[in-house]
């Protein structure tokens, strides 16, 4: 019996169908790539943004304080719903994190977009974070109601900075927020 030849359509679509796996594994490569780089966080962050520096000395007074810089940024929401918000959320549950991190947060209706302000206290505040200490770095999230998954986002990336040492240095000691966004990025990377 003579070996039968190869059907050149078959052979063909075999040699598509492994190039376009090829390509696919090569896209998900990059695009998984690509995703692990990019952070909900430091995306809202504005550019350029000064560290912002909080004189308050109590939980409420720092809400002020931080709501005022927010409205000055934004068109919506002004400066008391900003405040109104931040403390209900305050009332129903701290949003003190571990090793100094507290992450003040709210969702508005029809935000646009997220805000992330970034802000240290020299003699920390009072702000019944899980491991008992004041509260020295603060991240204000203002995040739209409409997308759900921002502000959880945020809050995770967050945890993770809180867990690690080096980037905890930087958020106490740096005076450019453009190494914040680094020190995050890369923890945000190594996720």
């Amino acid at each position: 019996m003579a070996p039968s030849t190869p059907n050149p359509l078959l052979m063909g679509i075999a040699i598509a169908v492994a190039v376009l796996l090829m390509v696919v594994m090569t896209l998900l490569s990059r695009t998984r790539r690509n995703r692990s780089s990019f952070s909900y966080l430091t995306s809202a962050m504005l550019g350029g943004i000064d560290i912002l520096t909080l004189r308050s000395r109590t939980r409420n007074d720092a809400i002020d304080e931080l709501a005022s810089h927010a409205a000055g940024v934004l068109r919506w929401p002004d400066e008391d719903t900003i405040r109104r918000r931040l403390r209900k959320r305050e009332d129903e549950m701290s949003t003190g994190l571990v090793h100094g991190i507290a992450v003040p947060h709210a969702r508005f209706v029809k935000l646009g977009r997220s805000l992330v302000m970034f802000a240290r206290s020299v003699d920390g505040i009072d702000w019944d974070c899980m491991d008992g200490q004041p509260a020295r770095t603060f991240f204000l999230l203002l995040t739209p109601e409409e997308d759900e998954k921002a502000q959880l986002k945020m809050l995770a990336e967050l945890s993770y900075c809180a867990e690690d040492e080096e980037c905890r240095a930087v958020f106490e000691s740096t005076d450019d927020c453009k190494e914040v966004i680094a020190a995050i990025l890369k923890v945000v990377k190594s996720k």
